[in-house]
């Protein structure tokens, strides 16, 4: 049985959204690819620890904030990291020769 988000609960999930969102910005490097792959893995854990019983509530708002419940991580193409998805001769990440 689906149980609806109390404004208290649906409070709480938003701070925890903004959270996750802020801590996959921190460090990415602008990197779009960092950026999503861990906000991705973000919002993932925290429909994995949503009560079963507001499970769909809670997948729905992360869907309106960009959750893809299928989400495939970028592959890199050659010359290109496969951490941030940057030129190698460009990226931050540190680790290219």
């Amino acid at each position: 049985m689906s149980q609806t988000l109390s404004p208290f609960d649906l409070l709480a999930l938003q701070n925890r959204i903004e959270n996750a969102e802020s801590e996959a910005a921190s460090g990415c490097g602008l990197s779009d690819v960092l950026y999503e792959a861990r906000v991705q893995a973000a919002y993932a854990g925290i429909l994995a620890a949503a009560p079963a019983a507001q499970r769909a509530e809670t997948e729905a708002v992360l869907l309106s904030r960009g959750f893809h419940p299928e989400f495939e991580p970028y592959e890199a193409g050659p010359g290109e990291c496969s951490l941030t998805g940057i030129e190698d001769d460009c990226c931050p990440c540190g680790q290219h020769p």
